[in-house]
């Protein structure tokens, strides 16, 4: 595992166990997400935010944090990752230096 990674990994931690209130298309508990796999597949790698919201629509920042010189920010959309990735349809996009780096959808349907 890099360096890069490995503080990713612990930065997101106060994110995971935070109790923030949901972001995105939807509150926390319920299944009204309008994010698929298809829209997701339109976001890639090295896209802004800006970019990202135009597909996917607003997100919620919930971490940040800066390590060797990189700024890395979280965002999730449709609820909270620390209480709905199990249940109900979640988004967390990591960006670093202002792109986008890793993706990481819970529960999203198809189409």
């Amino acid at each position: 595992m890099t360096l890069r990674r490995m503080l990713l990994c612990a930065a997101l931690i106060p994110a995971l166990t935070a109790c923030g209130g949901p972001g995105g298309n939807q509150s926390s508990g319920t299944s009204d997400c309008t994010i698929t796999l298809a829209s997701l597949e339109q976001v890639k790698s090295g896209m802004d935010l800006a970019e990202v919201e135009g597909i996917l629509g607003a997100g919620t920042k919930d971490s940040s944090y800066t390590a060797a010189g990189e700024v890395t920010e979280g965002y999730t959309w449709c609820g909270d990752v620390s209480r709905d990735y199990l249940n109900s349809p979640v988004v967390e996009i990591t960006f670093v230096d202002g792109k986008v780096d890793i993706v990481q959808p819970y529960n999203i349907p198809a189409n």
